[in-house]
């Protein structure tokens, strides 16, 4: 448990001020950041161009960080933007494909109907009648596609030597980048339209140049409660995408993560894609993910993104040496987010404006 104010020594009170001015100050850095990438999706160079002036002036006025953030963007820039190029043309191409059909409802109301259900997934509370509403779920996919599939690019490129170098946890970082090197089989649970698929693959196409991602032996195993839903919605335009263009095999299964494992060959899989779906199944996903675990094979990767680390913590926990025997404690675990290169911060309930990401390899 954290010390409470008044049981701190000064010299602690100084570096809990400090970390909590630099959580700050990352948070505003992240949110600039955010905004750029929202607005090269939307083709809005203005917003880009006066997001890009202020996220600079703000990176000066902080030397260390300006420093380290520069030396990121020299080593990540082209790779990143390519990857992010990649997402842009198949967001772009899954648009299009709903304007060249006759929709009822337009992008407004896309967006309205889907904030509604964006409530009750944040909450915990969502039902499977509320998927059912295809204007909903397409609204749902034009506000988060592009930024969870960019989420994916962003976190996993900071595994690449020149990024983690400075990591407390690169031995599991490089464990991890050796294995995303040789990737054939991805599963993605809690698919919904798809993105931490599309995500995975354009990191695949910017950082990994010697990955065969025009072979068809890549193949995304999508799962979701709502995997008809979604299929109706998206993911029936996105398929052919992705198989013609790409030549990669896809395929569309149900799963609940609230009740045991009854996928199947999950021993093949060589990395899982897991993102919101902790903490919308909150509580309820522990005999699923215990079993996942258990049947994964040797070296197959994790990857978890949540909007608080409340529910990873609780992962961690569980996996813990102290904990009571689980197939969980062959997880090692490492932060890929804002606190990657602060582990004073790892711990805490908060990122810098942004959302948790935890990265894990079975030895």
């Amino acid at each position: 448990m954290p010390k409470a104010n008044s049981q701190l020594s000064d010299a602690e009170k100084k570096a809990k001020k400090q970390l909590k001015a630099e959580l700050k100050y990352q948070r505003k850095v992240q949110k600039l950041e955010t905004r750029i990438q929202h607005a090269i999706s939307r083709n809005d160079p203005m917003v880009e161009q006066s997001a890009r002036i202020e996220l600079d002036e703000l990176l000066r006025n902080n030397d260390i960080l300006h420093d380290q953030r520069h030396q990121e963007r020299a080593c990540n820039d082209e790779q990143c933007g390519e990857s992010m190029k990649l997402v842009r043309d198949i967001f772009h191409r899954l648009l299009s494909e709903w304007d060249n059909q006759d929709q009822s409802f337009g992008k407004a109301e896309q967006n309205k109907r889907a904030k509604d259900l964006l409530q009750h997934m944040t909450k915990g509370t969502q039902a499977l009648t509320m998927f059912q509403d295809v204007t909903a779920l397409r609204g749902y996919t034009r506000q988060k596609f592009y930024s969870r599939a960019g989420l994916i690019v962003e976190s996993l490129g900071k595994l690449s030597p020149e990024q983690s170098s400075l990591s407390n946890q690169k031995n599991v970082i490089d464990a991890c980048w050796k294995k995303l090197e040789k990737i054939n089989r991805v599963c993605s649970i809690g698919c919904g339209p798809g993105c931490d698929a599309v995500g995975l693959l354009a990191f695949l196409r910017g950082y990994v140049p010697n990955h065969n991602v025009n072979s068809s032996s890549m193949h995304f195993v999508l799962l979701d409660y709502a995997i008809e839903e979604w299929k109706d919605a998206v993911l029936d335009d996105l398929e052919p995408i992705l198989t013609q263009s790409f030549a990669s095999l896809v395929t569309c299964e149900h799963c609940d993560v609230t009740t045991p494992l009854l996928e199947k060959h999950v021993h093949l899989t060589d990395i899982f894609l897991v993102s919101y779906l902790l903490t919308e199944t909150r509580d309820k996903w522990d005999a699923y993910f215990i079993e996942l675990v258990d049947k994964a094979k040797e070296g197959a990767v994790f990857y978890f993104a949540e909007p608080l680390p409340w529910q990873l913590h609780r992962l961690i926990r569980m996996s813990a040496p102290e904990s009571d025997p689980s197939p969980l404690q062959k997880l090692r675990f490492a932060w890929i987010d804002s606190s990657m290169n602060y582990p004073e911060l790892q711990e805490l309930d908060g990122r810098a404006g942004g959302p948790a990401i935890l990265l894990a390899i079975k030895v």
